[in-house]
């Protein structure tokens, strides 16, 4: 079964890179920018899977600009959380090891609903798509860039930090 953790936030590269750099908790976080968000996939968090440990990461990202959060736990549960300046705006937490809870900021009701009646990774595909964010940047996670750099390696544009 699949899982995956991808973070998003609306600030250049130039911005989110001195500030990832002092947060990598030890492991490997990539970098990859999809102006105007760039993309953040950190082996500890995925690792962890802990909803509040992500919670505070993506906070505190939110701070460079607004940030999106994408959990997807054995392909049965969802986490997904929009900050900015912070603070949580948005939440959507369904499956059986995460429980349920739902927050939709004004305006965002409709998309937010729709998402939470779909499985776990259409919800994801679809919130990105919401966002303006590229759907296969929200589906991504460290594991799935680690193979890829094995296998034929990265883009050029891809930062890795430790």
């Amino acid at each position: 079964m699949r899982s995956f953790l991808s973070l998003h936030v609306k600030a250049p590269l130039e911005a989110v890179r001195p500030w990832a750099e002092g947060r990598t908790l030890g492991a490997g976080v990539y970098l990859l920018p999809d102006p105007p968000w760039t993309s953040l996939y950190h082996e500890a968090l995925e690792a962890q899977e802990d909803p509040e440990a992500l919670r505070a990461f993506l906070q505190d990202l939110s701070r460079l600009g607004p940030a999106l959060a994408f959990l997807v736990v054995e392909e049965e549960n969802l986490l997904f959380l929009q900050a900015e300046g912070g603070r949580v705006l948005g939440e959507i937490r369904k499956g059986p090891e995460l429980g349920e809870a739902f927050l939709a900021p004004g305006g965002l009701e409709e998309v937010f609903s729709r998402a939470k009646a779909l499985p776990p990774l259409s919800a994801a595909l679809a919130l990105a798509q919401a966002f303006g964010l590229h759907p296969d940047h929200a589906a991504l996670g460290f594991l799935d860039l680690l193979e890829a750099e094995e296998e034929e390696g990265l883009p050029e544009e891809v930062v890795y930090l430790e």
